[in-house]
């Protein structure tokens, strides 16, 4: 038996070293791997944009050590040149740079507000440990060069477009991107939903991502707010592979020209102990939490003197279709105007933009009730908002480019700073 045993373990070790070694060695393997290039697959494109910072994100085909190259002088646009004083940016944690991803995400800082930068994204391929000191390293791909401009909190007037619930319909998006004024576009809102359940590596991709790279992604940002679809399957808590967050946080705060944005994070459509949900889901403690730093962010300084508050949920604190007795809106709407709605008025909110029910619908200021204009987006719907400092102006078409609505809002006298 001891015999026995002692075969058995000393089989068990060689298979174990013939599989370690195949997955490093093996000669079909290494040929596999290097017939096919290192590629950027999917990006760049900009994400949580800043007056003094933007974020890019890219992806690969194999694992790599990444940087982003970047600079302010745009003599060079075009040539595809990049100049001996660009700057350079990584993604570092506690001091060690990312070396063993094909989702690359870096944040440039200290840029300066209103300004154009270009820069271009550099991947090198991370093929492991020979020894302790020594690495493998493989190709090294870059993109060409891209633009992009800071915010600016001193712009007299911007504009932006919100689209929602897309649910992978790349055409339809198309179809609502080709209308676009990239012109004067500052950024694109994506209000939640654009994803089906995250269950595929690649749905983000296919469904709306590298439409939004060949139209604007790489020279103008898109601010992701997550919606109840973007948050369900396997790939929910990947999610920040491919849309990076505001310090770890999906709720945040950011400031362009006449405007203080608010961007929510409204979870889930249905009650935590649901049992779609198969107890994995936390969301009515997490719109609460989120209603304490509302109340904080609404009385901060940038809220206060600027001249107009938007705020951005997925889900609205309204579904917009008059009510008969006690007929009820959903959990989620409810928890959503029951956390959030008070601290929105008394806040001075002006606009506040949602999807989440497929029907357009314009909810004016109404007595003991909403405060703010509430603008629901629906799937064929574009919502583009031109913002000066003596209104804000919200214009909503299908995808036919009908004019659904338009609505206009005159600035609020801003209060001055505590």
């Amino acid at each position: 038996m001891v015999d026995s045993s002692i075969a058995r373990g000393r089989r068990l070790l060689a298979m174990a070293f013939l599989v370690a070694g195949a997955a490093w060695l093996s000669p079909a393997a290494a040929t596999l791997q290097e017939s096919t290039p290192l590629a950027i697959t999917h990006g760049p494109y900009l994400q949580l944009p800043g007056s003094t910072s933007m974020t890019i994100v890219w992806h690969t085909n194999r694992k790599c050590v990444s940087r982003v190259e970047y600079w302010a002088d745009g003599a060079t646009a075009g040539t595809g040149r990049v100049p001996a004083n660009a700057m350079t940016a990584v993604s570092a944690t506690h001091g060690l740079i990312d070396n063993d991803r094909t989702s690359h995400i870096v944040c440039l800082t200290g840029l300066r507000p209103g300004t154009t930068y270009l820069y271009r994204v550099v991947s090198r391929e991370f093929q492991g440990y020979e020894k302790q000191h020594i690495v493998r390293f493989g190709e090294t791909v870059s993109s060409d060069p891209s633009s992009f401009t800071t915010l600016d909190e001193r712009k007299a007037s911007i504009s932006f477009s919100v689209m929602s619930d897309i649910h992978e319909n790349a055409k339809r998006l198309d179809v609502m991107l080709a209308a676009s004024d990239w012109n004067r576009e500052s950024f694109v809102v994506f209000n939640g939903d654009m994803v089906n359940d995250f269950m595929n590596a690649d749905q983000p991709f296919t469904g709306f991502l590298d439409i939004s790279v060949a139209r604007f992604a790489r020279t103008i940002p898109f601010v992701y707010v997550r919606g109840n679809h973007d948050v369900r399957g396997r790939f929910a808590r990947s999610l920040g592979d491919y849309f990076p967050t505001q310090n770890g946080h999906a709720y945040y705060s950011f400031d362009h020209g006449p405007v203080h944005f608010i961007v929510l994070d409204s979870g889930e459509d249905k009650v935590d102990a649901h049992e779609y949900y198969n107890g994995l889901v936390a969301f009515e403690p997490y719109r609460r939490e989120q209603a304490a730093w509302l109340a904080n962010d609404l009385r901060s300084p940038a809220a206060r003197r600027a001249r107009y508050r938007i705020l951005l949920s997925h889900i609205p604190p309204r579904d917009g279709t008059p009510r008969t007795g006690t007929a009820e809106e959903g959990f989620a709407i409810e928890q959503v105007r029951e956390c959030w709605e008070k601290l929105a008025n008394t806040g001075g909110v002006d606009l506040w933009l949602s999807g989440h029910t497929h029907r357009y619908a314009h909810v004016a200021p109404s007595a003991g009730g909403n405060r703010y204009q509430l603008v629901i987006g629906a799937p064929d719907t574009s919502t583009r908002v031109d913002v000066s400092r003596e209104k804000l102006v919200v214009t909503v078409k299908r995808e036919t480019g009908e004019t659904v609505d338009t609505i206009a809002i005159r600035a609020r006298v801003p209060a001055p700073a505590r």
